[in-house]
């Protein structure tokens, strides 16, 4: 009896969609590499760790320290509220909390 009420129990399911499949096909999208892609979107400081020897900062979702490359900018110095990057013939200023600076400004 259990074996017959398995065997409905399956062969009723068989014909269900995933529900967590797309209702469409999805596309490809373009390839765009990680240079490409931090060229077009602005660089977001996420949080600075100053507490040990050598201090580093959270930049979109990875951690970097003094001297490592980020976006083609060298990470130069570490502050406890924003760092400094240099590169490309300029450098850049990262804070914290940005809104607050602007604010600050006003």
């Amino acid at each position: 009896m259990v074996n017959a009420l398995l065997l409905l129990l399956a062969s009723s399911t068989a014909g269900l969609q995933d529900p967590t499949r797309p209702l469409t096909p999805m596309t490809d999208a373009p390839v765009t590499s990680r240079a490409q892609h931090q060229q077009q979107t602005p660089l977001r400081l996420q949080a600075i760790f100053s507490g040990g020897k050598r201090p580093s900062a959270i930049i979109d979702g990875h951690r970097y320290q003094t001297g490592d490359v980020v976006a083609n900018y060298r990470l130069v110095r570490i502050r406890p509220d924003h760092i400094l990057l240099e590169g490309q013939g300029d450098s850049l200023t990262l804070t914290l909390f940005p809104s607050l600076s602007t604010l600050s400004s006003q």
